[in-house]
């Protein structure tokens, strides 16, 4: 396996670990509470806004409170799949599927999704939604990317240290049941539910979707290619 390979020879340089980290679906463990710890201290290792270090976790080993959780985000999964119809969403809530609606495939990748939780460590991160002496609402923008950068830094040091990662979002009224669930303060808010373990399947190669190395970069004004 890909994963016992680079844990015996030792961790990545960053950029090696930056080539490598993939969004990994299927686990067959997780991992220790210590490295798990050694992977936030790294993560709080990022830079925030003002310095508000807006970042919380929760340790997640509770078998019923995984479970609930799984299966909020598998009936979200199914709704942003299927359809947006109010008659839809209500019978996916009632998770009874008329023979008109093909949810095969959909289901298959939703289950998959599912099973993850049970077979890794699940981490809930937190952002702060206000800072300290904030002076505009719209700071909590600077909360949310300062947690996000906080996130990648745990992504890299995973995929370093040979684990598999993936970000788990919560949307809507998903994202509502799923804080409801976790006890997270009206002044907080669930950034992402992060799945983290040993990888089962090896992740295919990365898609190149925004085109060739470069494309996207301009000078001076948007546009202005910069060349390759």
């Amino acid at each position: 396996m890909i994963t016992e390979i680079v844990k015996k020879e030792g961790n990545l340089d960053i950029y090696e670990a930056i080539e490598k980290r993939r969004t990994v679906r299927t686990f067959t463990r997780g991992l220790p509470e210590d490295e798990l710890r050694k992977l936030l201290l790294a993560g709080t290792k990022a830079p925030s806004g003002s310095n508000a270090q807006p970042w919380e976790f929760i340790i997640v080993d509770d078998p019923k409170i995984i479970a609930k959780l799984a299966e909020c985000k598998y009936r979200q999964t199914l709704k942003m799949a299927l359809s947006d119809d109010p008659k839809v969403l209500e019978i996916i809530r009632g998770k009874k599927y008329p023979s008109s609606i093909d949810i095969s495939i959909t289901t298959q990748r939703a289950l998959a999704q599912k099973n993850a939780y049970r077979n890794s460590t699940v981490l809930a991160v937190c952002n702060k939604k206000e800072q300290k002496n904030q002076r505009k609402a719209w700071m909590n923008i600077e909360n949310i990317a300062s947690t996000w950068m906080c996130i990648e830094n745990m992504a890299l040091a995973a995929t370093a240290d040979g684990y598999g990662i993936v970000t788990s979002i919560f949307r809507e009224e998903d994202k509502v049941a799923a804080e409801k669930l976790l006890g997270i303060p009206e002044d907080r808010e669930l950034a992402t539910v992060m799945l983290i373990g040993v990888q089962g399947d090896v992740p295919g190669k990365r898609e190149q979707t925004a085109g060739p190395d470069f494309s996207w970069l301009y000078r001076n004004k948007f546009g202005s290619s910069a060349g390759a």
